[in-house]
């Protein structure tokens, strides 16, 4: 048969192609709020996650990437669906340290106690958390911040000096007059954000008849894994990782969600109250 069109692909040599679809994903590391708590909270806290996350990415290809800045790029992915996982694979010494002592009652409310390193005491019927927080930066980092408070008596000027306490942590002090010596109040909201990586010092402030506040060391996140879509030009995505923390309760160290709650009185309990604060070891 003659006088018909020639078939388009019949003239295609085997080794043309035609523009690949592409794209570029940036992956926020986040502090998560309530994960594993039913209801509409703030899981999403805005907070970057610091330290060493190993972020995979597994679709049309697989790639792993590690940072310690909470934000990571992928760059050059085929089009297509992707899952997107991050762990912690860090490490801090301060929470391994504190690590060992979860389920220990030695910081419990009714228990008269010294120090570990045989410096300080403390009476029983007394809130202890500033206690352990002092004991576990003591021991891995051979000084922890203390507090001397005074008492005139008509025989004279009565003193003692105790761990630092929670309110203290929770100032947004930087100045000579810090009371956390050794140790820097960051910025972890807004624009100039830092990141909060484990083994920072998260204290939230408030008025109790026998404690200034809630003191513990932030602990690794939870591993996180969320669904993403690439489609050419540019994605991003949060992978919110719930946080944690170790602190002493009152009853026993524990390693719980207390600093990442916003489901039960955010402003005692959430990183996000205006009456929280994060230190960092100088």
């Amino acid at each position: 048969m003659t006088g018909l069109p020639q078939n388009p692909g019949s003239s295609r040599s085997a080794s043309s192609s035609t523009a690949r679809c592409t794209g570029t994903l940036t992956v926020d590391l986040v502090w998560g709020n309530d994960m594993d708590v039913s209801g509409s909270y703030m899981r999403n806290s805005r907070v970057a996650v610091g330290g060493e996350v190993t972020v995979r990415v597994t679709g049309p290809v697989r790639r792993d990437k590690k940072t310690t800045s909470g934000r990571i790029e992928f760059d050059d992915l085929p089009c297509g669906a992707y899952m997107v996982s991050a762990i912690f694979t860090g490490s801090d010494p301060l929470v391994e340290r504190a690590r060992r002592e979860v389920g220990s009652t030695r910081w419990n409310y009714t228990a008269k106690i010294t120090s570990l390193d045989g410096t300080l005491s403390m009476d029983a019927n007394t809130n202890k958390c500033n206690f352990f927080v002092y004991d576990m930066i003591q021991q891995v980092h051979d000084s922890a911040p203390t507090y001397t408070y005074a008492r005139r008596f008509t025989f004279g000027l009565w003193t003692r000096t105790v761990p630092d306490l929670a309110g203290s942590w929770a100032e947004h002090d930087n100045s000579a007059n810090d009371k956390t010596e050794g140790w820097r109040n960051i910025t972890y909201k807004g624009a100039r954000a830092e990141p909060v990586r484990p083994g920072s010092i998260l204290a939230i402030s408030a008025t109790y008849s026998d404690a200034t506040g809630h003191v513990g060391i932030v602990s690794y996140p939870a591993p996180a894994t969320i669904c993403a879509e690439v489609a050419g030009a540019k994605h991003t995505v949060s992978v919110i990782m719930q946080g944690k923390t170790i602190s002493a309760d009152g009853r026993r160290v524990v390693e719980n969600d207390w600093g990442f709650r916003t489901s039960s009185s955010p402003a005692t309990n959430s990183l996000n109250s205006s009456a929280a604060g994060i230190e960092v070891k100088k």
